[in-house]
C-alpha cells in the first residue's frame, strides 16, 4: 500500500513546516528566487556561508514578491566560522538584517566545525553554538532550531546535553546514499530529517562524471510506470520515507514539477526498488555509450552538473566549459572565433 504523504509536517514543538522547500545554493539571484516564490514554493533554505548562498538576493526577492512573509519559512544556517556561543550569538542578526524578517522559522549550525577553505578556525566549538541556538529560540528570535552535517556520534551527544532538542536535521540524501543509521535516530526521537542534494548532485564532487540518480535505469524505469520525470520519482521516493526535500533549479517548468508530487505515489514494490539502491557504486553502473561529442568538457564533472540542471542554473559557466554535455559546442565554437 503507498504511503499517504502530507504537504506539511509538525515538528516536535507544533511549528508546521512544508515537506517541499527550494535550496537556495548557488548564490542564485533575486530574479530566479522570485520565479521560485511565484511557483509556489513555501520554504526557502538558505544560508550564511557567502561561498554558496546570498541571504539579501532572497531578502530582496521577498521583498519585491506579492507574497506575505508570514506565509513563508525561513531557514538559515550559521557559518562554522562563528561556531562559538558570543560568537553564534553576534552573527544571527546578519541573517534576519539581510532576510528582512524580525525571526526565522528555523536556524541551524551548517556544518560542526571548519573544514579546508571554508574557514581554519573558530572561537567555540559546536557545543557553545548550541546554547546559542537555545537562547535564541528562548528569545523567540528562531521558531525552530537544528544542525545540517551531523553525523550520528554527534547528533547522539546533542541529543544527550541538550536543553531545547533538535527540531531539524539535514544532511544529504538520495536514493544511493541513503543515511539510513541517521535518519534511524531521527526517528527514534522526533526530528524531522531533511535531505539536500536528494537528486544526486553531490556525487560531482566525487569524480562521478553522470548524474547516477538521475540516469540510474531503475529511477528511469520507475518513472516511466508512473509517468513522471526521474527527478519526481526521487523526490517523492524521499517523501515517503517521511524525508522533507529541498530542491533547486533556475528553470521555472523544473521549480513547478518539484512541487507537483502530492498527486501520485510509488507503490510498496518501486519504493523496495530504490530502497535497493543504497550504496550502489555509480562505476557498477551500465550506461548505454553517450553519442559523438563535437567537443570536449573542461571539467571532469560537467556531465553530472549537466544531468543536474547546472546548464539552465548556472549558463555563463556551463555553457563554456561544460559545452560537450550541456550540447553548447558550436555557440562556444562561435565564441572562440570571435
Amino acid at each position: 500500500m503507498a504511503a499517504a504523504v502530507a504537504a506539511t509536517a509538525n515538528l516536535s514543538n507544533g511549528v508546521a513546516i512544508p515537506m517541499v522547500g527550494f535550496g537556495c545554493a548557488g548564490r542564485l539571484q533575486r530574479h530566479t528566487l522570485g520565479q521560485a516564490i511565484d511557483a509556489g514554493f513555501k520554504l526557502f533554505d538558505t544560508a550564511q556561508a557567502a561561498e554558496w548562498y546570498d541571504e539579501a538576493e532572497l531578502g530582496e526577492a521577498i521583498a519585491a514578491s506579492n507574497v506575505s512573509r508570514s506565509t513563508l519559512f525561513l531557514t538559515s544556517k550559521l557559518h562554522p566560522r562563528d561556531l562559538g556561543e558570543a560568537a553564534t550569538l553576534a552573527a544571527f542578526p546578519r541573517s534576519t538584517n539581510r532576510l528582512r524578517t524580525s525571526q526565522l522559522d528555523a536556524f541551524l549550525l551548517h556544518y560542526p566545525r571548519c573544514f579546508g577553505n571554508l574557514c581554519a578556525s573558530a572561537a567555540g566549538t559546536w557545543q557553545d553554538s548550541w546554547r546559542a541556538l537555545e537562547t535564541l529560540y528562548d528569545r523567540g528570535s528562531v521558531r525552530s532550531i537544528g544542525v545540517s552535517n551531523f553525523g550520528t556520534a554527534e547528533l547522539t551527544e546533542l541529543l544527550q546535553m541538550a536543553r531545547v532538542r533538535p527540531h531539524v536535521v539535514q544532511s544529504w540524501m538520495d536514493p544511493l546514499h541513503q543515511e539510513r543509521p541517521l535518519r534511524r535516530l531521527c526517528r527514534q526521537h522526533g526530528v524531522l530529517f531533511q535531505a539536500y542534494s536528494t537528486l544526486g548532485t553531490q556525487w560531482a564532487g566525487r569524480g562521478v562524471r553522470f548524474n547516477p540518480v538521475l540516469r540510474h535505469p531503475v529511477i528511469g524505469r520507475v518513472a516511466s510506470e508512473v509517468g513522471r520525470s526521474a527527478a519526481q520519482v526521487a523526490l517523492r521516493w524521499a517523501l515517503q520515507h517521511g524525508v522533507a526535500v529541498i530542491p533547486r533549479s533556475s528553470k521555472p517548468p523544473h521549480m513547478s514539477a518539484s512541487l507537483q508530487l502530492f498527486d501520485f505515489a510509488l507503490t510498496d514494490e518501486q519504493m523496495r526498488a530504490i530502497d535497493d539502491l543504497d550504496g550502489t557504486d555509480p562505476a557498477s553502473m551500465h550506461l548505454p555509450p553517450p553519442p559523438p561529442r563535437a567537443c570536449e568538457d573542461e571539467n571532469d564533472s560537467c556531465g553530472t552538473w549537466a544531468d543536474s540542471g547546472e546548464c539552465d542554473n548556472n549558463p555563463g559557466y556551463m555553457h563554456q566549459a561544460c559545452a560537450a554535455s550541456c550540447n553548447t559546442c558550436e555557440a562556444r565554437r562561435k565564441v572562440e572565433l570571435r
